[in-house]
């Protein structure tokens, strides 16, 4: 069998073969798990001669790896870093201050400030920068004084400044502005030092005047402000002990108001409420005068507030132009003190006089403010004068209608004229008196021109047509439009205009310069003419009949019976 090719179907197992037990691949140590050398197979038989147990163990002692693995090369040389390498990222740091002379704009007076800054030294470079640090509140703009670049020394020419000519105590001079430095830091010092330069030792920093003038400025600020929140604190605590006692607790005076503005002018009653609680003022208006009169509903004069001595007594330094003036303006208010029965108080301009207060406000003043209140006092009318105004009407400027103009006169806010009633003009709007006139002719042409007059029951107002005819050379159509007229020769406040009782047959009426005829009439007119004889004039109503019989319109027996 072991001469047998080892291919598929030529391997056959040895049947003598009875154990085939399978060793542990595994050995513990300290608790792990590891592989170990295979040195027999299955059912503990030997594994084939190339395994690891007939391999021989090498002689570490005389071995040369140099057979194996060649002559090792020799170690690198150190790289050289450039100095932007070594020197990026490094600055020397300076502290100093510079001497800068103002001139104050109101006084013009010249004042010595001392502006601390912080120069920096860049090595990579050779540039400088120099920086002010902000100080809060300084009044004058601070930060980066001068931008990072390489600036040149004015005491060698042709050569920039090196950090060689830096070190404590220097005087540099950037530009025409000196800087004197007084201090450093660590690195600095350091720096200095592997480079064999020995540091100056460090100067303090003069103080600045301004700085500490603005410094006492804020402390005297923060002290005052300081003591105006414990003087609110102090008046709130104040307020919150008056509400807790007083609570609830309310003043009530009587007071009267001469009214001017009335007609006639007279006394006007009031309640004053006073409440204990926040010195608050709030007032009614009465129905009349006495002890035990009550407000009447809805009716507040002056709602709750502080009310104040002298409104228009404000600082001169308010501004009036862009404000208006509120609680804060105003330093002297009322108070229970000041409320004495028989002396007058200003009430936003009007004076209003305590005649009478409560028994409850009464016991309060003699209790607590040791006040006697005197005894009520009677409000006296005062004489009224015989004299009376009369208003003068200004004549008419010719502008508008009279009737806008005198309205305007006795009204302050213009008002439309009310020249007709409103019942008249629903009854009678539809109704119209129509009238055929003639001009009375100035030239020999106004002869011929026919006019149609409507006279307008509901608002007495009066139109005015041309009636069309051929050839005339005149244009058809209404002259005057639906207007009331006045009589000629009459004022303005006498209301005096033209009615039925100026309608008859050949009455002249004078209108806007032109005089014009009455000649005819309409049926229509005729009949209300006679139904409403009130309304007429006895020489129209005849002067009427007389037309219409000459004319022969007396045909039917209505007309007989309006004979």
């Amino acid at each position: 069998m072991d001469g047998l090719p080892f291919i598929p179907g030529f391997r056959f197992d040895d049947i003598t073969k009875k154990n085939h037990h399978l060793s542990s691949q595994f050995q513990w140590k300290n608790g792990y798990a590891i592989p170990k050398v295979k040195s027999i197979g299955i059912g503990k038989y030997p594994l084939d001669v190339d395994s690891t147990l007939y391999a021989e163990k090498l002689n570490v002692t005389r071995y040369n790896p140099t057979l194996t693995y060649g002559r090792a090369k020799d170690p690198p040389k150190p790289i050289v870093q450039s100095n932007f390498i070594k020197l990026d990222g490094k600055c020397l740091s300076f502290n100093g201050y510079t001497e800068v002379i103002s001139t104050e704009m109101n006084t013009n007076k010249e004042k010595l400030m001392i502006r601390r800054v912080k120069i920096t030294y860049f090595l990579v470079d050779d540039t400088i920068c120099v920086i002010e640090p902000v100080i809060k509140n300084s009044g004058y703009v601070q930060g980066c004084l001068l931008k990072r670049g390489k600036i040149p020394n004015p005491y060698h020419k042709n050569r920039n400044y090196h950090w060689s000519d830096f070190n404590n105590g220097v005087e540099l001079s950037f530009y025409g502005i000196k800087y004197k430095l007084c201090s450093c830091d660590l690195f600095t010092k350091n720096f200095f030092l592997t480079q064999g330069i020995k540091i100056c030792p460090d100067e303090p920093i003069p103080y600045d005047p301004y700085i500490m003038n603005r410094i006492r400025e804020q402390k005297n600020k923060s002290m005052i402000t300081q003591m105006q929140c414990t003087k609110i604190e102090e008046d709130e605590n104040k307020k919150l002990n008056q509400f807790l006692k007083y609570d609830k607790k309310v003043l009530r005076f009587y007071a009267a108001w001469y009214d001017e503005g009335l007609e006639p002018a007279g006394w006007r009653f009031y309640v004053l409420y006073y409440f204990l609680a926040n010195d608050k003022i709030e007032i009614y208006e009465s129905q009349g005068m006495g002890s035990t009169i009550e407000k009447i509903g809805n009716s507040l004069f002056l709602g709750k507030i502080k009310l104040p001595k002298d409104r228009l007594n404000i600082p001169e330094n308010f501004p009036n132009i862009c404000l208006e003036v509120g609680a804060n303006a105003i330093q002297k208010y009322y108070q229970a003190k000041d409320l004495i029965i028989g002396k007058t108080i200003f009430v936003l301009g009007r004076r209003f006089l305590l005649y009478d207060c409560d028994p409850f406000t009464r016991r309060h003043y003699k209790d607590i403010l040791k006040i006697n209140q005197p005894d009520p006092i009677q409000v006296v009318e005062p004489k009224v004068s015989n004299l009376k105004c009369h208003l003068i009407i200004p004549p008419h400027t010719g502008i508008g209608d009279p009737d806008d103009t005198y309205q305007n006169c006795i009204s302050l806010i213009p008002k439309p004229p009310k020249t007709t009633d409103f019942v008249t003009y629903v009854m009678d709007s539809f109704k119209k008196l129509r009238y055929k006139l003639k001009m009375v002719p100035v030239i020999e042409v106004d002869s011929y021109r026919n006019f149609l007059m409507e006279y307008c029951l509901g608002n007495d107002q009066i139109s005015i047509t041309e009636v069309p005819m051929k050839n005339s050379g005149f244009l058809k159509g209404r002259i005057i439009a639906p207007t009331r007229l006045r009589k000629p020769g009459t004022k303005v406040e006498e209301n005096q205009f033209f009615g039925p009782k100026d309608f008859a047959i050949g009455a002249e009426l004078r209108i806007r310069g032109i005089t014009y005829k009455i000649i005819d009439m309409d049926l229509w007119t005729y009949k209300y003419m006679i139904e409403n004889k009130d309304k007429f004039t006895e020489e129209a109503i005849n002067g009427a009949k007389q037309l219409f019989e000459t004319n022969g319109f007396k045909r039917s027996k209505k007309n007989e019976d309006l004979k």
